[in-house]
């Protein structure tokens, strides 16, 4: 799969594609997953319910946020490789973080969830042909299939560097292939 071209992808996407090398997207899922893992699994447990300034997420609805953005953007490629480009169905990102009671779920919890779920996503992309990576999406999400993969990947590692930064105040360790 190669990487798409700027005509893939809307300005709103180019935030999180802009975090990437030009690679395959198959393994930019790959790397990108195993540099945000390493960090995930090293986040003290105190720190999962801490929230870096009133109105922010906390550490574990950041995580589910991933989460529920791979699931959201994994299912628009599927229908853009199937021919569907009827609707990008959006979603409010802050709705499904206060939709969610995350206090007394366990970070082990969600940090299977993001391993499980990237396979499922790694497995689902490596199966589209390159006419379906190739196809557009709809008016309201004008994005290719593989434009969809680099901008999970992306977005991944947006959100991984905002949590180094501000809740765990590190130094952001840039990821490289």
């Amino acid at each position: 799969m190669n990487f798409p071209k700027r005509e893939e992808y809307n300005n709103f996407f180019a935030t999180y594609i802009n975090h990437l090398p030009a690679a395959n997207p198959l393994e930019l899922l790959e790397k990108t997953q195993e540099y945000s893992l390493a960090i995930l699994q090293n986040i003290p447990q105190e720190l999962w319910n801490y929230r870096y300034e009133e109105g922010k997420w906390t550490v574990k609805e950041l995580v589910m946020h991933l989460i529920d953005c791979e699931q959201i953007l994994a299912y628009r490629a599927l229908r853009f490789a199937r021919g569907d480009f009827e609707s990008a169905l959006s979603f409010d990102e802050d709705a499904y973080a206060q939709a969610t009671n995350l206090e007394a779920v366990s970070p082990s919890y969600l940090i299977k969830s993001t391993e499980l779920l990237r396979q499922f996503t790694l497995h689902r992309f490596s199966g589209f042909t390159t006419a379906e990576q190739l196809q557009g999406g709809s008016e309201a999400f004008p994005t290719s299939v593989r434009a969809v993969a680099a901008i999970i990947a992306g977005h991944q590692l947006h959100h991984i560097y905002v949590l180094q930064e501000r809740y765990l105040k590190q130094t952001v360790q840039k990821f490289e292939l």
